[in-house]
């Protein structure tokens, strides 16, 4: 059976970020476009994919850990493997898959995980219609790659898109809520057609693009805003329209509110998984009026001001 933390360069004991952190790194270092199509790091691609797509997943790689740990059958598997709750766990819903890196179908996963142990016993536990065996007797069309383009609000909320597939049939593509830049779609079956008849079409593979936002930037599952406020909305207090991924929202400015303060928009920030949000934070910026120096009038004000406030700020330096 594979070791997926070793293809992936982390202990079994890395957490998720650790995990995250090492397979991005290798992920760039073996995109095809950075390799050229070379066709061992192409698969080296495919097999981190693979890796990644288990181990950044708590139900799989949970049950990978429980396969892995267990005792081999005379067939080759582990004790207490069974089919269905393989499917299950491994399969996803058919049609289009996703993961940080790329997708990965029920065949896939069963020989990346077991390699030629599919094959005992007239295919093994997970051969016949949903191993890699029958497939491979079929002629396939070639896998095609492309890329798609989506806005910041729809990585962030999720969404679906209707694209031309590689043999210009239409297809409708569900973009999964937190989709990050460089994130890997496949769609299962969509790719160029089969040569001759019987055979199976390849597989097209979205590489994911999310466009910047004017105001917005993503951090982690937040996203993040820089807020201008005049001196008089910080002093006074002010209640000030901002922008969010879902529209404009107003937000509350507190009296004697400094630069560098950060207003919190609870449930404002990107989809997770598990159907929670992240928050969006403004962080506040003192706006000076231009000029304010050269203003007569605007200068009294300011003098009258520094007077009245001792002049300079309380530093702790």
């Amino acid at each position: 059976m594979k070791d997926l933390f070793k293809i992936i360069g982390v202990p079994e004991t890395a957490d998720d970020a650790t995990i995250k952190k090492a397979y991005r790194k290798l992920a760039k270092e073996f995109h095809p476009d950075v390799t050229g199509g070379d066709k061992k790091k192409t698969e080296r691609f495919k097999e981190i994919n693979e890796a990644y797509d288990v181990l950044s997943d708590k139900e799989k790689r949970a049950a990978y850990m429980r396969l892995k740990n267990a005792p081999v059958r005379p067939d080759g598997m582990p004790e207490g493997f069974d089919p269905e709750t393989f499917a299950q766990t491994f399969g996803g819903q058919g049609g289009v898959h996703f993961s940080s890196g790329g997708g990965v179908d029920l065949g896939d996963m069963f020989a990346s995980l077991f390699g030629d142990a599919r094959g005992a016993r007239g295919g093994g536990a997970g051969g016949g219609a949903w191993g890699r065996q029958g497939r491979a007797q079929q002629p396939r069309g070639s896998d095609v790659a492309g890329s798609l383009e989506v806005t910041f609000a729809e990585a962030a909320l999720g969404t679906r898109r209707t694209i031309r597939a590689g043999g210009g049939d239409k297809v409708e593509v569900s973009i999964p809520a937190g989709v990050e830049s460089g994130a890997r779609l496949r769609v299962g079956g969509k790719g160029a057609p089969a040569p001759g008849k019987g055979g199976v079409p390849g597989d097209l593979y979205l590489d994911i693009a999310v466009a910047p936002d004017k105001h917005l930037r993503r951090s982690d599952g937040d996203v993040e805003l820089t807020l201008p406020v005049s001196l008089a909305e910080a002093a006074l207090g002010a209640k000030v329209q901002v922008p969010t991924i879902e529209g404009s929202v107003t937000v509350t400015v507190p009296p004697g509110t400094s630069s560098g303060a950060k207003l919190r928009l609870r449930g404002r920030g990107i989809k997770r998984a598990d159907g929670t949000r992240g928050d969006q934070i403004c962080r506040v910026e003192i706006v000076v009026p231009k000029g304010a120096a050269d203003d007569p009038e605007l200068r009294r004000l300011f003098e009258d001001l520094a007077r009245r406030t001792g002049g300079k700020a309380v530093r702790d330096f």
